[in-house]
């Protein structure tokens, strides 16, 4: 078992409003009267009536005061970190776009493979004043960009516009989990572009061979079934590595810390909280599957997938819990609109809005088999009789997804925490050295939080 790495109107309240007018017909009587009243005479001349009409709200304005002729002929600089399947799907979207909206906007879209190659282009571009339009960029890196220099621009202007925006109803479309997942403090400075599930791959066929008839969801059936896959002596590989894989990168170990119940970034707290019992729970339950002989760092991917050329079953599973529920971490990158003019804002904005519509979402899942954003395009992918198992599996599990920290120091403490694990498989670490290496994370964190401008 190991981990997989690929696998992410408008209502206008119309109030009708009748205000019932009552009328009251008074005569007018003299302050002194006559001796004999008078005969009244009944007149014959017929009274008007009155028709009430309702009164009508008036629909609400858009605050983005530009016309559609004013956008028309912009061009949007977009840059992404992709390359391969995604890259060509995303230039083809620019492309189509470009083609195809009904303002004469063009997209250049530019690949600058990957986000570290992206990081070092965006700190020229801030030095030359040279930056694009659009970027996809993790929101912590971009959060961090933003400290040295104001550049990125709250997305709600545009998404939440009663003219421009999403409506309401097309927003709840999107997983809750992955949406809100970009507002930080509450300003989006991001909208979800890709999305990555960390989770852990399963060989049931093995499983039901050991007379396990279903998956592990809590920890101690996954500690059962990791050690009594690693005493089964009919399945031996090259290094004795057997029952539970893992690596050493942060979303695994991360994972393992969600699945336990941590919350290493409290709403309120000023710094991250790596010392806590979750925390240590989680290192102690992986140190001791590693002490039992149950679990080992996987070397290569293509040794851990050695099975997968005979008739084995394989599938994707989250990471246990307490409560049997199952966890994962989902972490990815997002859109990011960087400040410039109003009319360059909008139009940028116009297309992220046609990225985000069910047909070319479907279509990045399809394509790339990345996860989808929106919930009618998961339920609609979960049903097509074409799509591999993990996939599907994946899917399901989307909504049980934990957000990556939205600080812009996760940027640098994320690697902090991957290096964590490596002294769980060192020899001469104990577990009575854990509190120590809790604190020396915790202190670790602090200082790299402490460095941010």
């Amino acid at each position: 078992m190991t981990q997989t790495n690929v696998f992410q109107l408008q209502i206008l309240r119309i109030i009708l409003t009748a205000f019932l007018i009552g009328s009251a017909v008074s005569a007018c009587i003299p302050l002194h009267l006559p001796s004999a009243t008078p005969t009244a005479t009944a007149s014959t001349t017929p009274m008007a009536t009155r028709t009430l009409l309702p009164t009508l709200t008036p629909s609400p304005t858009s605050a983005i005061q530009l016309s559609e002729e004013q956008l028309r002929g912009v061009t949007i600089r977009f840059w992404h970190p992709y390359s391969g399947e995604l890259g060509a799907t995303l230039d083809q979207l620019a492309g189509e776009f470009s083609r195809q909206n009904q303002w004469n906007l063009s997209v250049v879209s530019e690949s600058v493979n990957g986000i570290d190659f992206l990081e070092e282009r965006m700190k020229t571009a801030l030095d030359q004043e040279t930056l694009p339009n659009l970027v996809i960029a993790p929101l912590y890196q971009a959060l961090e960009w933003n400290q040295s220099r104001p550049l990125l621009v709250d997305w709600t202007v545009y998404s939440e516009d009663v003219l421009w925006g999403v409506p309401p109803l097309e927003r709840e479309l999107f997983y809750p989990n992955v949406w809100e997942a970009s507002v930080v403090q509450g300003q989006r400075w991001g909208i979800p572009a890709r999305r990555v599930a960390q989770l852990l791959l399963y060989n049931a066929s093995w499983a039901n061979e050991l007379g396990f008839k279903a998956a592990p969801k809590t920890s101690t059936e996954f500690q059962q079934q990791a050690c009594a896959v690693r005493s089964d002596g009919g399945h031996n590989d090259s290094n004795g590595s057997r029952g539970y894989l893992f690596t050493h990168d942060y979303p695994t170990i991360f994972g393992w810390f969600m699945a336990f119940g941590a919350q290493i970034t409290r709403s309120g707290e000023e710094s991250y909280q790596f010392k806590s019992a979750e925390v240590q729970s989680a290192m102690v339950f992986l140190r001791k599957l590693f002490e039992q002989g149950s679990s080992a760092q996987l070397q290569l991917v293509e040794q851990a997938m050695e099975n997968a050329r005979n008739q084995d079953r394989w599938t994707v599973l989250p990471f246990p819990t307490a409560n049997g529920e199952g966890s994962t971490v989902l972490y990815g990158t997002d859109y990011l609109l960087l400040r410039s003019s109003k009319r360059e804002e909008l139009a940028t904005w116009l297309f992220v809005r046609w990225l985000l519509e069910k047909e070319n979402q479907q279509r990045l899942a399809v394509e790339t088999l990345a996860l989808p954003l929106r919930r009618d395009v998961g339920e609609a992918l979960q049903n097509e009789m074409n799509v591999p198992p993990g996939y599907r599996a994946a899917i399901e599990y989307l909504p049980l997804g934990v957000n990556e920290p939205l600080w812009a120091s996760w940027d640098k403490v994320r690697w902090a925490v991957g290096d964590s694990s490596r002294q769980l498989v060192a020899w001469y670490f104990t577990l009575e050295q854990m509190p120590s290496l809790l604190e020396l994370l915790d202190k670790t964190a602090a200082d790299l939080r402490a460095r941010q401008p």
